[in-house]
């Protein structure tokens, strides 16, 4: 398995908790060894405490990992690990890592990686994202195509949405679905103090204009419960973090807005649990890791149809709202502010079992090994 970061690193989210969710369920089947790097997302220094440079075991993680130097990437070395290993399968995660995708991608255009090569795009290839730089995106997908190295692998779509996405762009694909493996450690059902009128609201993602945290803070403006955001994240980008903070400045004496920094997902689960509503009007998620904790942990939320978490409201789980309504934000905003205890802990229950049956359906496994098989 190729990802940029990997444990002890969080900064990055949803990637590292799938690959992470990965080896828990695959473990038994697969003896599964992590190239990685040293280093966090956003971070200079170096994990303390680990090893670069060779394999090492991995007792918390379940498997063997390899930490590559962030600051003096030596290509041979990747090479020589991954020979070492001998794989049957290589798994790369995203689609745009020049050290962890494009490489090992040229390694088996040139013939000297034999095994059977899985890219999982994780997103990388809705709109949204190609969006972001897409002068770099483009050109490096036409020669993707051009050499064509997409006839020689196979895709992991974790949804028919994706898989559609990367057809658009790599007709005649091999492309296998099979969903986002979720944390599967689901507390017990608990609940909080909820009076009518107040509401607690968290948003948990990285400080990125994909995340969409501007414009929540916009339509904070014109909520007229008495609501505390608590912001919890990364800041990835630091110009879109300064207009946010701006925005913050201009709510009303009504709204309170604290930020919590980046926490690790080990500490997630108090501070989520003490909140009443998980808000994320997001761009685009392939999965959405933190959407889904907020469900595992009996939560329900307000997010963008931008998602897989479709139709929610049917079940008291949330809503999936169109972006460009943002009435129906403020309006379901001030519907969970209405809600007394009675309500609260009929939507937390339905968010609690939606999850719960989720993680107990038989087909994740056997969709994940048709894929490496």
């Amino acid at each position: 398995m190729f990802i940029d970061w990997f444990s002890p690193g969080y900064k990055a989210g949803g990637p590292i908790a799938s690959c992470i969710n990965f080896i828990h369920l695959m473990k038994d089947d697969y003896a599964i060894y992590v190239l990685t790097s040293d280093t966090d997302l956003g971070e200079t220094e170096p994990y303390k405490n680990i090893v670069s440079g060779k394999w090492i075991a991995s007792e918390s993680n379940d498997c063997m990992i390899y930490y590559t130097q962030a600051r003096n990437p030596v290509l041979r070395q990747i090479r020589e690990a991954v020979t070492a290993i001998n794989p049957d399968f290589v798994y790369l995660n995203h689609m745009f890592s020049p050290k962890f995708v494009v490489y090992p991608l040229w390694l088996k255009w040139k013939g000297f990686i034999k095994a059977s090569v899985v890219v999982c795009p994780r997103g990388a290839l809705y709109e949204s994202a190609l969006a972001v730089k897409p002068y770099k995106k483009i050109p490096f997908m036409k020669l993707f195509r051009w050499m064509g190295i997409h006839k020689r692998i196979r895709f992991h779509a974790t949804s028919h949405r994706e898989k559609k996405a990367v057809l658009a762009y790599f007709p005649g694909s091999e492309v296998f679905v099979a969903d986002d493996l979720p944390n599967t450690k689901q507390p017990a059902f608990t609940t909080i103090p909820k009076t009518a009128g107040e509401l607690r609201c968290i948003f948990i993602a990285r400080i990125h204009p994909i995340k969409n945290l501007l414009l929540l803070l916009t339509l904070l403006q014109k909520v007229n419960a008495n609501l505390q955001l608590t912001i919890i994240g990364p800041v990835e980008d630091e110009d879109y973090w300064q207009k946010c903070k701006n925005e913050m400045t201009a709510l009303p004496g009504n709204i309170r807005v604290d930020y919590g920094g980046a926490v690790p997902n080990h500490a997630l689960l108090p501070i989520l649990q003490d909140h009443h509503l998980f808000i994320l009007p997001t761009k685009g998620e392939n999965f959405g890791h933190s959407i889904f904790e907020s469900f595992l942990y009996g939560r329900p939320v307000l997010i963008s149809d931008q998602t897989p978490w479709q139709r929610l409201e049917d079940i008291q789980a949330g809503w999936d709202l169109p972006l460009d309504m943002p009435a129906g934000f403020i309006a379901a905003i001030e519907t969970a502010a209405s809600w007394d205890q009675v309500i609260f802990d009929q939507w937390c229950r339905a968010s609690w079992e939606y999850a719960k049956k989720f993680i107990e359906n038989p087909d994740l496994k056997e969709h994940y090994q048709q894929i490496f098989s």
